[in-house]
C-alpha cells in the first residue's frame, strides 16, 4: 500500500468521524428539544388545569356571592313590604347583622314613592323620627341638588333609610334616586321584572368601586310598589380569598354594556412570550334576577410556567450523554487508527525494504505479474534494469556499515528520482536493485534511463564528511523480446550487468580514501 493511499484512508476516516460528530450533535439537539417539548407540554397542561380549577372556584364564589346578595336584598325588600319604616330600629338591626356577617356589603338603603303634592306632608312625617329635618331633593348634574317641585305632576323616590351612616359622609336622606340616571335605569328594569337588578359601577367616597342592587318592595294587592330596597356592594370585596398574584391573569365581571364591576389584571407578559405561549380563556354567566352577569377570566402563559430546573437537568443529562457518545466515538476512532497504523506497519514490513523504503523482492514479483498481464492485454513492452553498486563491499568493509547503509539509501533516492512515478523500484538484495520500466516502446527509452542513472550516481562524491565516489553496473532486458517471465528477464539482465561491470573501470579503494582533486 502506498503512502498516498494510506493518507487517503486516514482522511476518509477523519471525514467519517466528523460526519459522525455532526450526526451526534444533531441527535443531541433533537433529543434535547424533544424532552424540552415534552416538559413544556406537561407544564402547559398543568397550568391549564390550574387555570380551569381557579376559574371554576371564582365562578362558584361569585355565583354564591351574588346569590347571597340577592337573598339578602329579597329579605330586606320583604321586611319593607311587611313593616315599612314605622319601626326603623328593626330595619337597622337586620341590616347591621348582615353587614357584620358579609364583608362585601357596604350599605343598605330604602326609598319610598311620594307624589309631588304629598311632599310637604311626607317631609313633616319623616322628620319626626330624625335629628335633622328631611328635605326631598333631586340631583341635577348641571345645577346640583334641587328641592322637590310640589307643583310637578310626578312621583319622587326619596331615600328614607340608610345603614350605616357616616359622620363625615354626605347626607343622602331625602335624595330622589329616580333623578340619578343609572339608578333610574336599574329601577325601571327591576319594575318590569319584579326581580333584583344592578346599576353600573360607582365610586365610593374612599375611592373604592361599588355597585347598587335594587329591588321593588311590593305590598300584596298593589300593582305599583311604594318602596324600593337598595343594597350597595363593594366590588373589590367579592373575591377576598381568590385574588391571584400570578402574572398574566385578567379577570372581568361585566353587567350589560356598563363598565366592568370587577376588572383585575396582574403583571403583563412580554409580547414575545405572548407569541410563543397560548392564551387561556374562561367565560361564564352568573344569573341575577332576570339578567346575566358575564365573567371572563384569561391567563397568558409564559416561561414562568415552565419548570426551568427540570429543563436544566434535561440539558445537563443530554450534554453528558453527548459527551459520553463523543468519547466513545473518539476512542473507537483512535482504536481504528491504531489498527490502520498496525496494518500499515505490517504491510510495510512485508512489502518494503526497511532501509531504503523501496519494494522488497516479494512485492516486486507480485507487481511484475500484474504488469505483465497488462502488457499482454495492451500489447506493450517493459524493461527490467538490474543495478549493482560498484565497490560496495570494499566501501562497506572499509568505511563501516553505517556508511554502507547511507550509500544504499542514497542510491535508492537517486533511482526514485530518475524513474517515473508509475515505474517500480526494488531492493533485490544486498547492494542489488531491480527497476521495472513499464510502457516502453523502444529500447532507447530504457538506455536513456540507464544513462541518467549513471550521471546521477557520478554526482555523489561526498557523504557524511567522507570522500565517496558512487557508481553502478546496470544490465537491461526487454519483455517480451528477451524473456516471457521474471526469471528469464532477470537472468538476461544479470548477464548484461556482469558484462557491463567487466567493461567498466571500477574505482579502487585508494581512490575512495584520498581527497578529490
Amino acid at each position: 500500500m502506498k503512502a498516498s493511499a494510506h493518507k487517503e484512508m486516514e482522511k476518509a476516516s477523519k471525514r467519517r468521524l466528523l460526519s459522525v460528530y455532526w450526526l451526534l450533535m444533531i441527535f443531541s439537539l433533537l433529543l434535547f428539544f424533544t424532552f424540552l417539548s415534552f416538559i413544556i407540554f406537561q407544564d402547559m397542561g398543568r397550568a391549564e388545569d390550574e387555570f380551569n380549577q381557579y376559574s371554576h372556584q371564582v365562578h362558584q364564589s361569585l355565583t354564591e356571592s351574588f346569590t347571597v346578595n340577592e337573598t339578602i336584598l329579597d329579605g330586606f325588600a320583604a321586611f319593607l313590604a311587611n313593616t315599612g319604616m314605622q319601626d326603623p330600629n328593626k330595619a337597622r338591626s337586620y341590616t347591621r347583622s348582615m353587614i357584620e356577617r358579609y364583608s362585601h356589603l357596604y350599605m343598605f338603603q330604602a326609598a319610598q314613592r311620594v307624589n309631588a303634592k304629598d311632599v310637604p306632608e311626607f317631609e313633616k312625617r319623616i322628620s319626626k323620627h330624625l335629628d335633622t329635618p328631611l328635605k326631598v331633593r333631586s340631583l341635577d348634574f348641571s345645577q346640583g341638588l334641587q328641592l322637590a317641585d310640589v307643583t310637578a305632576q310626578k312621583d319622587y323616590y326619596p331615600i328614607v333609610f340608610v345603614e350605616p351612616t357616616f359622620s363625615d359622609g354626605v347626607n343622602i336622606l331625602g335624595l330622589d334616586i329616580s333623578s340619578i340616571e343609572f339608578i333610574k335605569d336599574a329601577m325601571e328594569d327591576s319594575l318590569s321584572s319584579g326581580l333584583a337588578n344592578l346599576s353600573q359601577p360607582i365610586e365610593l367616597s374612599e375611592g373604592n368601586l361599588a355597585f347598587v342592587m335594587i329591588k321593588p318592595s311590593f305590598i300584596p294587592g298593589e300593582a305599583t310598589p311604594r318602596q324600593f330596597a337598595l343594597l350597595v356592594v363593594k366590588t373589590e370585596a367579592l373575591l377576598p380569598s381568590l385574588r391571584t398574584r400570578l402574572e398574566g391573569y385578567e379577570l372581568k365581571v361585566v353587567f350589560r354594556q356598563h363598565e366592568p364591576l370587577l376588572n383585575l389584571s396582574n403583571k403583563k407578559v412580554s409580547e414575545w412570550q405572548s407569541r410563543l405561549f397560548p392564551l387561556l380563556s374562561h367565560e361564564a354567566l352568573i344569573r341575577l334576577g332576570s339578567q346575566n352577569i358575564k365573567l371572563t377570566i384569561t391567563r397568558q402563559l409564559s416561561f414562568s410556567q415552565v419548570n426551568l430546573h427540570l429543563v436544566l437537568i434535561v440539558f445537563l443529562v443530554t450534554l453528558a450523554l453527548g459527551v459520553l457518545l463523543h468519547l466513545y466515538m473518539r476512542i473507537n476512532f483512535e482504536a481504528e487508527q491504531l489498527r490502520h497504523q498496525a496494518d500499515q506497519k505490517l504491510y510495510q514490513q512485508a512489502n518494503y525494504d526497511q532501509l531504503t523504503g523501496l519494494a522488497n523482492r516479494h512485492n516486486f514479483e507480485d507487481h511484475f505479474s500484474r504488469a505483465m498481464q497488462g502488457c499482454k492485454r495492451r500489447d506493450q513492452k517493459m524493461a527490467l534494469l538490474y543495478i549493482d553498486l560498484n565497490d560496495f563491499k570494499v566501501i562497506n568493509d572499509t568505511l563501516g556499515h553505517q556508511m554502507g547503509d547511507k550509500i544504499l539509501s542514497t542510491a535508492a533516492s537517486i533511482i526514485m528520482e530518475v524513474i517515473r512515478a508509475d515505474d517500480m523500484a526494488c531492493r533485490f538484495g544486498g547492494d542489488e536493485f531491480v527497476v521495472l520500466l513499464e510502457n516502453i516502446s523502444l529500447a532507447t527509452n530504457a538506455k536513456r534511463v540507464i544513462q541518467e542513472l549513471h550521471d546521477s550516481f557520478r554526482l555523489v562524491n561526498y557523504l557524511d564528511g567522507k570522500n565517496v565516489r558512487l557508481s553502478a553496473s546496470i544490465g537491461c532486458s526487454l519483455y517480451p523480446d528477451e524473456g516471457h517471465n521474471l526469471v528469464a528477464l532477470m537472468k538476461c539482465a544479470d548477464k548484461k550487468m556482469y558484462e557491463a561491470k567487466s567493461r567498466s573501470k571500477v574505482v579502487k579503494l585508494g581512490n575512495h580514501k584520498k581527497p578529490l582533486s
